[in-house]
């Protein structure tokens, strides 16, 4: 069984922050920045392709509030928020999860990569390859979310945030990247 299964079914114990009938999100053991969050999906999908499109959007929804209560409790300013896919990419557990990592400045923190140079030609062919396929997508293939009825047994935990603080709607501009 994968970490993240163990965790939902209560063998391993874990800083819960949220959690409902779809996702769980907990505080990562081995951060990088204090407040780091693993949000992942109840269901065990090993990669993200697997992921139905519904819980897709859920998954980032509850992301989005995630990474505003980051703002509003931690004093910080900025998040990166990154999903591992595979090997090649870092992922360690077999289990769709996004990391959300709050950021300050100069945390020692570097996501920035040093750009290839690519010919024209294979720039050109990468388009291309990538454009074709890009062309199929449309959205009648997206899943749409299937409506089960049964008894509620589980409430959503809301998110709290204190939109009436005096500073909010300016803490909002801050965050926005200046060109």
């Amino acid at each position: 069984m994968c970490e993240f299964c163990s965790i939902i079914k209560g063998k391993e114990e874990a800083e819960t922050i949220y959690e409902d009938n779809k996702v769980m999100a907990v505080l990562h053991l081995k951060p990088s920045h204090p407040g780091q969050v693993l949000l992942f999906t109840k269901e065990h999908y090993p990669i993200f392709e697997q992921v139905t499109d519904p819980l897709v959007a859920h998954t980032f929804k509850i992301a989005n509030k995630i990474s505003t209560v980051l703002f509003e409790t931690l004093n910080i300013q900025g998040t990166n928020i990154v999903v591992q896919n595979g090997t090649a990419a870092g992922q360690v557990i077999p289990h769709f999860a996004l990391n959300i990592i709050p950021r300050s400045e100069g945390d020692g923190l570097n996501f920035q990569w040093e750009p290839k140079k690519i010919s024209k030609d294979e720039m050109d062919t990468a388009q291309l390859q990538l454009k074709e396929f890009a062309e199929n997508i449309h959205p009648s293939m997206f899943q749409k979310e299937t409506v089960k009825v049964k008894p509620k047994t589980e409430e959503a935990q809301p998110l709290k945030l204190d939109k009436n603080k005096e500073n909010y709607l300016i803490k909002q501009i801050i965050r926005i990247p200046r060109v």
